[in-house]
């Protein structure tokens, strides 16, 4: 694989882990988590910044990820008892609170990248 896409995959594994934990921690009601599943993950750059030439002069476009854009789709674990539902208000906290406690999403985020990752409830896909 090309590093970009060794990145991306360290993000996907880093936000399954953290959205786990982030989701178990809510109140007042915990959210099990039972699967992510990332859909159509890309990272744009403006590669003018590696290849630039010379190569004796910095480029003016910084070579990091300028944005990065897919759907996550949320599964949640059902048990015995009901269904589990999601409200919006609450997936976007578990939106929010991945991407703050993500190590590899904040630095991501912090080397001025856009993440334009949509989050939905995977049984919406059905």
């Amino acid at each position: 694989p090309q590093p970009v896409e060794t990145l991306l995959a360290a993000w996907m594994g880093c936000t399954q882990a953290t959205a786990v934990f982030v989701g178990r921690q809510m109140k007042p009601t915990r959210v099990l988590i039972d699967r992510l599943e990332f859909h159509n993950i890309q990272g744009f750059r403006d590669e003018r910044g590696a290849l630039e030439l010379p190569i004796d002069i910095t480029p003016q476009v910084p070579s990091r990820l300028q944005r990065i854009t897919g759907t996550i789709h949320v599964f949640l674990r059902s048990t015995k008892a009901s269904a589990q539902m999601l409200t919006e208000d609450q997936l976007e906290m578990l939106k929010e609170q991945t991407e703050a406690r993500c190590p590899v999403a904040n630095m991501i985020l912090s080397s001025g990248c856009r993440m334009d990752v949509d989050w939905v409830l995977g049984s919406s896909l059905n």
